[in-house]
């Protein structure tokens, strides 16, 4: 039996952690996810996981402009190694 793939929600979690603080945008999600898995995740899905991360990790995960689906990220605690799934 060969090793089971990260799930998207984990390798979102992964992304999240590396990222700095800043403001990032659905769409950015849906793009940078696309490219790590392989995979077109709907962004809704996508800004779900998000939430569940800053839920977590005590980060802060804010939506500033709902129409440009823009938030504004900063880091929380790194959840790196840990078992989401």
């Amino acid at each position: 039996m060969g090793e089971t793939m990260p799930s998207v929600r984990q390798r979102l979690f992964d992304h999240l952690d590396s990222l700095p603080a800043g403001y990032l945008s659905g769409w950015e999600l849906f793009e940078d996810m696309a490219k790590l898995t392989g995979r077109k995740t709907y962004p809704a899905t996508l800004l779900e996981y998000a939430r569940d991360y800053a839920a977590l990790s005590g980060a802060v995960f804010r939506c500033i402009d709902a129409e440009k689906s823009l938030y504004h990220y900063v880091p929380g605690v790194s959840l790196e190694g840990a078992i989401i799934d």
